[in-house]
């Protein structure tokens, strides 16, 4: 199973709050009205997230993202099929105007590798991290040195090994880019992203040194650029899931 993930931020004007009323509910609704070849979509409301970094003069282009949507499909051809079929076209797609700032999306196809699962449905603390790979860097050679830093870092953190329950890491890949436009003019990639979920709040200052050191490590070595990589704390919404 593939998916399209994007990073949506609010349109101006509109606060927090009315944003997550209107995509769980008006557009949620129209996208359960004619899900086409969606299995699974998934909003993650952000409850609270940390972009940028000191001195950074990205920051205010990065800042801010108000829910990550995961569309999941069982192949290319599903999701070709969804992104050009005519309700998607005329009217899921329009929708977008009616709460989200259009100028700078975030979107990307990706695959996942699951690395570990402790019943997922009962846990309700879910973080969600961004990686932005260094332009010069390879995109193989960005996946190998994200699979050597984690496993370092947990080696050296066993106390976030420890409260750690699941953990689904997602990977870009290139032939989705055909249909991102869909999410905008201007759409920015992420290679990397990863979701982890905890069973406590109090487990996620764990997770901040775990967040802390994985970008610390890949900027250090030239892979990622940590003033354009992020991360968001958030409450998961399944707005439908025809996968079972």
């Amino acid at each position: 199973m593939i998916k399209m993930l994007a990073a949506v931020r609010r349109k101006p004007g509109m606060t927090h709050a009315e944003f997550l009323e209107y995509i769980e509910h008006q557009h949620g609704n129209i996208a359960r009205a004619k899900p086409l070849s969606v299995k699974r979509y998934i909003q993650n409301h952000v409850i609270d997230c940390a972009f940028g970094v000191d001195s950074d003069v990205t920051y205010t282009k990065n800042f801010h993202r108000d829910s990550i949507t995961e569309l999941f499909f069982d192949d290319m051809s599903g999701l070709i099929h969804t992104f050009s079929d005519p309700y998607t076209q005329q009217t899921v797609g329009p929708d977008a105007k009616n709460f989200a700032d259009l100028s700078n999306q975030a979107a990307q196809l990706m695959d996942e590798v699951e690395t570990s699962h402790a019943g997922a449905a009962s846990l309700k603390c879910k973080m969600m991290i961004f990686l932005k790979k260094n332009p010069t860097v390879h995109l193989d050679s960005f996946f190998t040195a994200w699979d050597l830093a984690h496993d370092a870092i947990i080696s050296r953190h066993p106390n976030f090994q420890s409260v750690l329950r699941r953990h689904v890491r997602s990977r870009y890949l290139p032939e989705g880019d055909r249909v991102t436009a869909y999410f905008g003019p201007d759409i920015t990639v992420y290679e990397g992203a990863c979701s982890m979920w905890f069973e406590n709040e109090s487990d996620l200052s764990s997770f901040r040194q775990y967040q802390h050191s994985l970008f610390q490590q890949l900027s250090d070595e030239g892979i990622v650029v940590s003033s354009e990589s992020f991360f968001v704390y958030v409450k998961e919404v399944v707005i439908m899931d025809l996968s079972q």
